[in-house]
């Protein structure tokens, strides 16, 4: 069997995207897919924390919110 590939125009991809997003419940570029750490090596993790530790001694937020 041979495949064809098909040609596809940009707006046509951002739109399927769209559309995608929308049935996942997402909207606008201002997310983050929830990721919960459970495969996460034990040496990301002690980054992550020196990261919040460091933020914290700061007075900021971290730039994002890691589980660790």
């Amino acid at each position: 069997m041979v495949e064809v590939m098909r040609t596809l125009k940009l707006r046509e991809l951002e739109a399927a995207i769209e559309r995608r997003k929308a049935l996942l419940g997402l909207s606008g570029n201002d997310y983050g897919l929830p990721n919960c750490g459970e495969y996460r090596l034990s040496e990301k993790r002690d980054l992550l924390r020196a990261i919040a530790e460091e933020s914290a001694e700061q007075g900021k937020q971290p730039a994002f919110s890691g589980k660790y």
